[in-house]
């Protein structure tokens, strides 16, 4: 599900004039016609570009992207010299689809001095496996229920297994898709104002629910280890009142605030 991290950290330098929207979108073409030439559609990709802005506060590459919360299957920056001259950029940047290849989104930022670009491909959960990752999602809940978990400075005994439920795994892969469609993080969905208990309802359960959302795990073994780090989320999935489970996983996009979404929707029907 994931692949080592390439990277190579560079710049590209500006001269001391004021870089201008127009300037940056002109070397995004650039940039994106240059992929294009070596049969790569590469996407702007706005938490690159966030990142790309981090490395002017002194940040590397890989620490930008951890920032910004991308988890990189690879990533590349590139370092060229630019004067305000579109057309020798253009030829600086041509002739090295060795180094394009494998690469979906760019981010891009400029300040008077210097752009820094960031090429990469996000880390992704293989949605065509998606049964197999929310099998693995309920069995290690239930294995850390049953291990029992210390969730800050709370003990928590050993809580029954959860069963399977469509109606809780419906409730969560619509919120799953909606996270990614509107681009919010959290419990409560901007546009409706619904929470997991509405959307469980929607579906036809009657009873109640708790939620939680883990982001930028890339296996369902990390998605849990990360959440029981949290001891609001861990006594979350600990409490022994749980009898039902369902779980979603979702890729986000380029303009996402995260890579992956996880969403654990627990129930007990009355």
């Amino acid at each position: 599900m994931w692949r080592p991290l390439l990277m190579l950290a560079l710049s590209l330098t500006l001269p001391r004039t004021q870089a201008t929207a127009s300037d940056v979108d002109a070397v995004a073409r650039l940039v994106q016609q240059d992929f294009a030439r070596c049969g790569q559609q590469v996407t702007l990709s706005r938490p690159l570009s966030l990142a790309a802005m981090q490395r002017f506060q002194g940040f590397t590459v890989s620490q930008a992207l951890e920032q910004q919360h991308y988890r990189p299957y690879r990533a590349r920056g590139m370092s060229l010299t630019y004067h305000g001259d579109l057309k020798g950029l253009a030829g600086a940047l041509s002739g090295r689809c060795a180094d394009r290849l494998g690469y979906t989104e760019f981010g891009l930022s400029t300040d008077t001095q210097t752009v820094h670009i960031i090429a990469a491909t996000p880390a992704r959960v293989d949605l065509n496996q998606t049964g197999r990752w929310l099998a693995e999602f309920l069995a290690v809940t239930n294995k850390a229920r049953f291990q029992g978990q210390k969730c800050g400075g709370k003990l928590m005994n050993s809580a029954p297994p959860l069963t399977w439920d469509a109606r809780l795994a419906g409730a969560a892969a619509r919120h799953a898709s909606d996270m990614v469609r509107l681009n919010f993080r959290g419990h409560v969905n901007p546009q409706d104002r619904g929470r997991a208990q509405q959307r469980a309802e929607r579906l036809g359960f009657r009873g109640v629910v708790g939620e939680n959302i883990q982001y930028g795990a890339i296996s369902p073994q990390e998605a849990v280890k990360q959440l029981l780090t949290s001891p609001e989320h861990c006594e979350n999935l600990m409490d022994a009142r749980w009898k039902l489970f369902g779980g979603a996983v979702a890729n986000g996009t380029a303009d996402t605030l995260f890579s992956t979404y996880w969403i654990q929707v627990f129930g007990t029907e009355r």
